[in-house]
């Protein structure tokens, strides 16, 4: 997931309740990590032989001493929806928060990526994790424990934030990044769609994006202010979308920001900087496009592995399979996904429907519906 995760659902819960021993750990980092425990060490009180505790076995005695620092959300048919917000959640978020928002909803935040993160997978859902995020000048950290309505089901999650300034921000920074933004909005100018410049001079804006980047962890007080006059949040999840919102706007096309962020934290997982990764993008196989492909194998882990394998050949067998018109498709259903690929020539062409559940095309149908408002 998202940030650094430790999967806890199978430690046992301190003798006392509360762990003694914290490695080292000292001060708010060990405060943290002790309301972290208390919550693991409550959930796992409650869980007895059980695969989740009950949810009805919450009560308000028991969450005091969470509750301010507590996100109870509710798994839905539509996404996991609020349920509950402490006070301290919701200094992490830019706008208020009521019950019954789905999580989808919630403004960009490292907070809500850190969550959709922990979220998208069946795993995910089901097992007491910890994880961490970064969220301006804050080091955060979480821990997601799951309940049940019966026992058996994860139906909900009690999610407890804790948070603290991060070591070795100097407080009175004020160095000067107009200089690098400045280098991202001349580069931005001439990308090629933009005004029908090269290939090349979008490598170069997105060299300019990552140098903004690269000087807001060297400055990162300056950088934060950057990004709170620009009306952007720091992202453990995507660390290059907002410099390259600054570089290309705000209302630029979310597709492509996304592919870009992915493209470069691919560069830079190869060791790449803004000095070379213009270089690398140009002589790299398949460009920009190659590199999200190879950036998403490595998330899931399957660079060279057997998945990757099988991914490579049902792709090139979808390549190859004989293209069919949309009138020879048919579906009962209101809305379907249809597979298409590239034409020779320009346009796309239909293989196919795609074989997936209601609740992808729902989720889809609202991603679409929210691109063209």
């Amino acid at each position: 997931m998202n940030g650094t995760r430790n999967d806890i659902s199978d430690n046992e819960p301190s003798d006392a309740g509360v762990q003694d021993d914290f490695h080292g750990e000292k001060g708010a980092d060990s405060d943290e990590r002790r309301l972290h425990l208390r919550a693991f060490d409550y959930w796992h009180s409650l869980k007895g032989d059980r695969e989740f505790p009950l949810f009805s076995q919450l009560t308000p005695e028991g969450l005091a001493p969470y509750r301010n620092n507590s996100l109870l959300l509710e798994f839905t048919d539509g996404g996991a929806t609020v349920r509950y917000i402490g006070n301290n959640v919701g200094l992490l978020l830019e706008e208020p928060i009521l019950k019954g928002t789905n999580l989808n909803a919630f403004p960009d935040s490292a907070f809500a990526s850190a969550l959709l993160g922990q979220f998208e997978t069946e795993e995910g859902r089901t097992r007491a994790a910890e994880f961490e995020f970064i969220e301006d000048l804050l080091d955060c950290r979480g821990i997601m424990l799951p309940f049940s309505h019966s026992g058996d089901v994860a139906h909900f999650a009690m999610v407890v934030v804790n948070f603290r300034r991060r070591e070795g921000v100097e407080h009175g920074e004020t160095y000067d990044m107009s200089e690098a933004v400045g280098a991202c909005e001349r580069a931005a100018s001439s990308v090629a769609h933009l005004d029908g410049g090269s290939r090349s001079s979008l490598y170069e804006a997105l060299a300019a994006a990552l140098k903004l980047y690269e000087e807001g962890q060297t400055h990162p007080n300056a950088y934060a202010a950057l990004l709170r006059e620009a009306g952007l949040k720091a992202q453990k999840r995507a660390p290059y979308t907002p410099a390259l919102k600054i570089t290309f706007g705000k209302d630029y096309d979310k597709t492509r920001l996304t592919e870009y962020a992915s493209a470069l934290a691919y560069a830079v997982r190869q060791g790449e900087t803004s000095e070379t990764v213009a270089a690398f993008l140009e002589n790299e196989p398949g460009g920009i496009k190659g590199c999200v492909r190879r950036e998403r194998s490595a998330r899931r882990g399957q660079v060279g592995s057997a998945a990757e394998r099988r991914q490579a050949e049902a792709a090139a067998l979808v390549s190859n399979v004989r293209g069919v018109s949309l009138d020879d498709l048919s579906s009962d259903k209101e809305f379907s996904l249809v597979i298409a690929r590239p034409k020779e020539g320009g346009g796309l062409e239909a293989v196919g429907l795609a074989d997936v559940g209601q609740n992808t095309v729902d989720a889809i149908i609202r991603r679409f519906a929210d691109k063209i408002k």
